[in-house]
């Protein structure tokens, strides 16, 4: 593969998307402008195609108001045991709770209008239409970056699609913030709890709130700082690992340019 494009396309039951972002002449922030495209078109789907009622999820999820405040408003006024109570009722067995905490989250930070993934980036590519075949597949170049996703939809259950729509999302947010001009680095995220918890959780957000200066890197910070304390706030396979023990979570990232 030697030319730099974005390429994805898929359709399975009400799902269908197939887009291609030539990257020929693409500046990084061009790059992080498409991937951020890209998920935004999967990950409701990676979330839906999972097994629980996000439609349930995304009533209970309602903060009032907007801003970091009032989603901790929102989990200090509901009790971890009423949280648990409402996620159990949208999903069909326990171990789908790490999906069901990750779409709360995510719906909690959206309907707050709180980013926490690449957004705002102005680039006048535009995505080509590309046709959906009978497979789910990502192809991603630019330079020295390559990653390649597929999965084939002949006998696929809905989890599995599920699992490979969540490993591009995870790809795709994470590249786009390498690709952003951001600051990426580790001294912009504080110390958070190493333990799994709504209290720590809310800890962290108020650690949080004194330290963001209104800057588009403010979603890096406030995405993994979530993730520091366990709860992503985004698509990926980890959500799905106990429920679906054949999805694997993605390698730790290292230094190879892989995606």
């Amino acid at each position: 593969m030697e030319h730099d494009e974005i390429i994805f396309s898929g359709a399975y039951k009400d799902f269908k998307m197939g887009l291609k972002f030539d990257l020929g002449t693409a500046q990084p922030n061009d790059v992080a402008f498409a991937l951020g495209y890209v998920s935004s078109g999967i990950e409701p789907w990676a979330f839906r195609f999972s097994g629980m009622d996000t439609e349930k999820i995304a009533k209970f999820a309602e903060p009032q108001g907007n801003g970091l405040a009032a989603i901790v408003a929102f989990l200090e006024a509901t009790p971890p045991a009423v949280i648990k109570e409402n996620l159990l009722k949208a999903i069909p067995r326990p171990e789908l709770m790490a999906a069901a905490e990750s779409y709360l989250i995510n719906q909690l930070f959206r309907k707050a209008g709180v980013p926490f993934t690449v957004s705002g980036i102005q680039s006048p590519l535009q995505p080509e239409k590309e046709e959906a075949g009978d497979v789910i597949a990502f192809i991603g170049k630019y330079k020295e970056w390559v990653a390649v996703k597929k999965l084939s939809l002949e006998k696929v259950q809905d989890y599995e699609v599920s699992g490979i729509l969540c490993s591009i999302n995870h790809t795709v947010v994470n590249k786009a913030f390498d690709f952003s001009g951001w600051k990426t680095d580790a001294g912009q995220v504080p110390e958070t709890s190493k333990r799994k918890s709504f209290g720590s959780l809310v800890q962290s957000l108020r650690g949080l709130q004194g330290n963001l200066g209104g800057r588009p890197d403010d979603a890096y910070r406030i995405c993994k700082t979530l993730e520091g304390v366990g709860f992503k706030p985004y698509a990926s396979p980890e959500m799905l690992t106990e429920a679906y023990p054949d999805i694997k979570p993605p390698k730790v990232r290292g230094r190879k340019p892989k995606g």
